[in-house]
């Protein structure tokens, strides 16, 4: 009976993809799939955009497994390597105009279901929650982008440096700004 392997570091959970362990692949798939993906969608807009940009990223990677080089942490690595290609789609006006229906029309079908009679409780959260993704996507693109690398992807300040190309005293810059944007458009919920 083989003994669970505990989890690898970068490194060698590297080494052995390149060496075409499916197993360290699948690995990698588990740990951060999810997060890409969420970290896609907010780019893209769309689930089913983020799930087929990480997708082709990871088929990617495991198709060129044996030259494959990370500098860095892994994570880093993939959401820079899943930022590009977002942003790549988002080049398309396409993509742009789909996103911005697809905000404009969660929020229509949110008004009806806050209406439906829900405790006053529930209600308040519900408005709290819109009120909070609204105003994190008013944020500016790149101050919006540093936020949530942050907060739901839980990446460092160089990490988040390096996924957006830019120096970490900026990050926190961003960050800096995004905070107090969000507590003066949140001052009433607070």
């Amino acid at each position: 009976m083989a003994l669970p392997q505990p989890s690898l570091p970068d490194d060698g959970l590297i080494a052995r993809i390149r060496a075409g362990d499916e197993e360290a692949f699948e690995a990698l798939v588990l740990e951060h799939y999810n997060g890409l993906c969420v970290f896609a969608a907010r780019i893209v807009g769309t689930d089913a955009a983020a799930e087929e940009i990480v997708q082709d990223v990871l088929m990617r990677i495991w198709q060129r497994r044996e030259r494959w080089r990370v500098g860095g942490s892994l994570a880093s690595y993939l959401y820079v390597a899943v930022r590009n290609r977002a942003l790549n789609a988002m080049r398309s006006a396409r993509y742009h105009r789909r996103w911005e229906e697809h905000a404009a029309a969660e929020l229509a079908m949110l008004a009806p279901e806050l209406e439906t009679g829900l405790a006053d409780e529930d209600v308040r959260v519900a408005e709290l929650m819109a009120a909070i993704d609204r105003a994190i996507q008013e944020l500016p693109p790149r101050c919006r982008q540093a936020f949530l690398l942050r907060r739901q992807h839980h990446l460092s300040y160089a990490e988040i440096a390096r996924v957006m190309e830019i120096a970490p005293k900026t990050v926190e810059v961003q960050i800096g700004l995004a905070l107090k944007t969000l507590r003066k458009k949140l001052a009433d919920w607070l």
